[in-house]
């Protein structure tokens, strides 16, 4: 019995450690060419990443290797699948993060 308790615990421990590795990061590079804002952070010119992970409630927008912004997020539904990962823009604003072949995209929420 107690070899069994052992296996068992073995086993959610091997599971436990290894559910990071599903998880599935979905990234989209945007290149920004005046300054633009996203949730409430001014974005200067420059290449940026905004990185997602499945189910996550937050983006990151990384520069260079460095998270320079994190901004709530929500995930919508779309219609159908975009064939390019598409950034949505509302003026100079970044509304929303579509992903190449994927029917869910994330929506910045608004903090007003």
């Amino acid at each position: 019995m107690r070899l069994k308790s052992i296996q068992l615990l073995a086993a959610f421990t091997l599971l436990t450690l290894a559910a990071p590795v599903w998880a599935h990061t979905r990234t989209a590079t945007a290149q920004i060419s005046e300054t633009t804002t996203i949730g409430s952070t001014q974005l200067k010119p420059g290449e940026y990443q905004l990185k997602v992970e499945d189910n996550a409630n937050q983006l990151q927008i990384v520069q260079h290797g460095k998270v320079v912004a994190v901004v709530p997020v929500q995930w919508v539904q779309l219609q159908q699948k975009p064939s390019d990962t598409e950034i949505v823009l509302d003026g100079n604003k970044i509304t929303e993060v579509e992903f190449a072949g994927n029917t869910q995209a994330v929506q910045i929420v608004s903090s007003q």
